[in-house]
């Protein structure tokens, strides 16, 4: 596959996704072997959706941060800098990429989840647009984390310290429902929104309708990409 880099930064991971065969094999295998056991197993709904909750999100940490800071330290970033494209423009467009490619990656997986556990289209609908939006939260902390580091190795670690608690709040690792703060807390993280979907997926009613899990994460996460887009001109930088 070929692409002009000045006029198409993006290309660049789309061809590196699409290109190696072997890599997109492991790539597009790894999610459902870990998805459909857990899907077929009979495991309890909110072990289910945490399960496949946890592996959204770490397939959205290895996305654009890790590609960016690999670029800076080949120099890549440099010589796009040097070019009139807007910074702004690069940086979102890494990320909705990076995004999209993590739920291609994911989707088989999410499909036969929803072939074993049948349930309206509309909530079909809900579950991937709350796996998507947890991808592109995902990838906007990559992207904001590094603006501070060049290290691909820091990006993953970084994230990891944020995500942990973020994981905490939207519910995964607790069997009731919070209250107070906490559930304020919860409803600004749209990891949230993807295990209340899940769970209503795997049979669990959480309350949560698929109107909220269709607009609260869509509006979160246009937030953190305008946000983490104004970072661009220090992203695009030359670092010292």
């Amino acid at each position: 596959m070929r692409f002009d880099l000045p006029d198409a930064y993006w290309k660049k991971d789309v061809a590196l996704f699409f290109s190696r065969r072997f890599a997109l094999i492991l790539k597009m295998l790894y999610p459902m072997a870990i998805i459909v056991p857990v899907a077929a197993s009979g495991m309890p709904a909110k072990y289910a959706a945490a399960v496949i909750g946890i592996v959204a999100v770490m397939a959205g940490t290895f996305g654009a941060g890790e590609s960016l800071t690999i670029d800076l330290n080949d120099g890549i970033l440099a010589r796009v800098a040097l070019t009139p494209l807007s910074p702004y423009r690069i940086v979102f467009e890494v990320l909705v990429v990076n995004a999209v490619l993590d739920l291609v990656q994911l989707l088989p997986a999410l499909l036969i989840v929803y072939l074993l556990h049948p349930v309206s289209l509309v909530w079909i609908l809900a579950a991937t647009l709350a796996v998507f939006a947890t991808l592109v939260t995902a990838n906007c902390i990559g992207i904001f984390i590094a603006n501070f580091t060049s290290s691909p190795a820091d990006v993953l670690l970084y994230a990891t310290a944020i995500l942990f608690p973020l994981i905490y709040l939207s519910g995964f690792f607790r069997n009731q429902h919070p209250t107070g703060i906490r559930q304020t807390l919860r409803d600004f993280v749209p990891f949230s929104y993807t295990d209340d979907a899940l769970k209503t997926v795997f049979g669990l009613s959480t309350g949560t309708t698929p109107l909220e899990v269709l607009i609260y994460p869509t509006i979160i996460c246009a937030v953190l990409a305008g946000a983490v887009c104004l970072t661009a001109p220090r992203l695009l930088s030359q670092r010292l």
